[in-house]
């Protein structure tokens, strides 16, 4: 009897381990909004095209991608619960900290910079032709408001000359460039190739002349305090797929375009190879979390009128570099772009 018990007892002792081997190897899930839809063709294109590729399955991750037509109803279920991470923009995860309306961290970003240009109908020949124009923006208030009007200011056009209309999406403002419904609009490169062959537009301010004049993290990936302290390991994995998916595409362009053109069936794979050539130093290889940018992105925010009541705040009370250091501590710091700024121990 004693026997059969113990030989019982090491059958059933074999046949649990794989059980708990399977169960110990279940992936994590995790919920991540996307303030933007669909993917757009840019550097932060990772957040879809990782879960294309396997990145995320490869880190043990399930990964469920929910979009949002823009930054307040990604941050809005980021709040409830519904989502554990949003790709935001980064204006809004400074305020609502400062705020204390809802405390959370830019744990690292996809997005080095929106690639905004800014596109006219063809009849304006230059800035000073906007003057009593009409000026398509998301809504206002928006990330695309706020750095147009900021680059028109630079260059020398008062954003008080034109009407500005919010009308949505990128998509939604280049249709009604390309039908005459508004006179001109900010757009990325990625938007501008959908309408480059429409007639009557034409870029006004290119995409490098855009960024000279507004320098800025536009948007991060962040995450509430509250997930922060309950999901650490998620959100070190998924950190982890998004470098590794990045510094695969910095290296493929075959592969990007293949990615890209399955998402957005209407890409020209031509358009989509010279999108890639145009941000080949973009990639966010390091994780796009250099301190002394963001501070400066931050500095740059404080300097507008929508500022004006929000509490400055040290760029450390607004970011969270734990889970992108770890990762990079595995993986080594990428040199050639990307500078990180601090040192990795």
């Amino acid at each position: 009897m004693k026997v059969w018990l113990l030989l019982s007892a090491l059958w059933f002792g074999l046949h649990a381990a794989p059980l708990s081997a399977g169960e110990a190897k279940a992936p994590l899930k995790l919920r991540v909004g996307l303030g933007s839809s669909p993917v757009p063709p840019l550097p932060n294109s990772v957040l879809w095209l990782a879960k294309d590729l396997g990145f995320y399955q490869r880190e043990g991750l399930d990964i469920e991608l929910i979009e949002f037509q823009g930054t307040p109803l990604a941050i809005a279920a980021m709040i409830s619960g519904d989502i554990d991470v949003g790709n935001v923009s980064t204006s809004e995860v400074i305020r609502l900290s400062a705020t204390k309306g809802a405390p959370m961290r830019a744990i690292h970003s996809p997005d080095a910079r929106l690639y905004f240009l800014i596109a006219a109908r063809d009849e304006i020949k230059s800035l000073q032709g906007l003057a009593g124009k009409t000026f398509g923006v998301a809504r206002l208030g928006s990330v695309d408001h706020t750095q147009s009007m900021l680059t028109l200011k630079a260059m020398g056009v008062n954003p008080a000359s034109l009407t500005v209309i919010a009308m949505g999406v990128p998509s939604t403002r280049a249709q009604a460039l390309v039908a005459g419904r508004i006179d001109a609009t900010s757009m990325s490169v990625g938007t501008w190739v959908t309408i480059q062959r429409e007639s009557g537009v034409r870029v006004l301010v290119d995409h490098n002349t855009f960024f000279e004049n507004a320098t800025v993290v536009e948007k991060v990936n962040a995450a509430t305090a509250k997930v922060i302290e309950e999901k650490p390991e998620q959100l070190r994995r998924f950190t982890a797929a998004i470098v590794k998916t990045a510094r695969h595409f910095a290296d493929n362009q075959e592969s990007w375009v293949n990615a890209i053109t399955k998402r957005r069936t209407k890409l020209d794979r031509g358009d989509a190879m010279n999108l890639w050539t145009t941000f080949k130093s973009s990639w966010a290889v390091n994780g796009l979390l250099n301190l002394d940018i963001y501070r400066k992105t931050a500095e740059f925010y404080y300097q507008t009128a929508s500022f004006e009541k929000v509490p400055r705040i040290d760029v450390n009370e607004w970011t969270d570099t734990r889970f992108l250091d770890g990762v990079l501590k595995e993986t080594g710091v990428f040199a050639q772009i990307d500078p990180l700024g601090r040192q990795i121990r």
